[in-house]
């Protein structure tokens, strides 16, 4: 079997960040312990259970959002840990109301969409964000402001009736580039004056680049967590790409998913995967 191993790989910057602060605080006797994590530190169960594993407390339940988890948290007693994705300046309110320390995770890409967006505001601007309704990086930019309209896909923008000359729209940093492309042209085509800030981030960017300009495979695997966005994304390119492509989590789950007759396969990875997974892979790959 002949195997293309995509570049590149592994961790990005902000994920590498967010594991390291969330391990350092365990160890360091002057945060305020027990440490609790509001939601998944990053989408990847591997990562997520070693930290449980570490001490930390996992505060996650389906359909709660952040604002919502900490109702889970008691009053006066530990440490939060804000994640990679970011949250809102209520999220943030409220925990220093509920007299709990912070460790804030969030990637230095979201930080940036937040502060933009404030600016733009201040400027009376209309803002637009697009993004994946359910995602926790949308949640905690749209949750800042009751304006800020949120677009998911190319009919949102369709119903948009916005008379305010100033608009800005910014996304997600992990949607695909390809996609949000033509939300961007549909807004262009409609509003003619409107401010554009695509703030897809360069891990996002690169991967699904490679996975776009990746041609004569038999299979792309993708390697990451269901839950990931940036993930996803590289599984979404690749199939509207034409190559077959499957999503997997780990070794067991590749077997099971794997196709007969592959002569030549690429792999890629999410910016949250870890590099052991992806190798463990590969080694076996290379065994077919």
């Amino acid at each position: 079997m002949i195997i293309n191993k995509l570049e590149p790989q592994g961790f990005c910057k902000g994920v590498i960040n967010a594991i390291n602060l969330a391990k350092k605080a365990v160890n360091d006797s002057n945060i305020k312990k027990p440490i609790y994590m509001l939601g998944a530190l990053i989408h990847n169960e591997h990562i997520i259970n070693e930290l449980q594993n570490l001490g930390i407390i996992i505060v996650d339940q389906k359909l709660k959002s952040r604002l919502e988890l900490l109702d889970l948290i008691p009053d006066n007693n530990g440490t939060v840990i804000i994640s990679a994705h970011g949250v809102s300046n209520k999220v943030i309110e409220k925990i220093k109301n509920k007299k709990l320390d912070i460790i804030d995770t969030t990637c230095p890409y979201v930080n940036l969409v937040h502060k933009r967006v404030f600016e733009k505001i201040n400027e009376g601007y209309n803002i637009l964000y697009i993004g994946q309704k359910s995602h926790p990086e949308c949640e905690g930019v749209i949750d800042n402001d009751k304006n800020i309209k949120l677009i998911t896909n190319i009919d949102d923008v369709k119903d948009l009736n916005i008379n305010n000359d100033k608009i800005y729209v910014t996304n997600q940093t992990t949607m695909s580039i390809y996609e949000i492309d033509n939300i961007y042209n549909e807004l262009k085509n409609k509003y003619k004056n409107i401010l554009i800030d695509n703030k897809i981030c360069m891990a996002t960017t690169e991967r699904q680049k490679a996975v776009y300009n990746t041609d004569n495979v038999d299979l792309l695997i993708v390697i990451g967590d269901i839950r990931s966005s940036n993930t996803k994304k590289l599984a979404e390119v690749g199939k509207k790409k034409g190559i077959n492509t499957i999503l997997v989590d780990n070794l067991l789950d590749l077997k099971n998913k794997l196709p007969n007759n592959i002569n030549k396969v690429a792999v890629t990875s999410g910016a949250s995967t870890p590099d052991f997974i992806t190798d463990e892979i590969i080694e076996y790959l290379k065994t077919i």
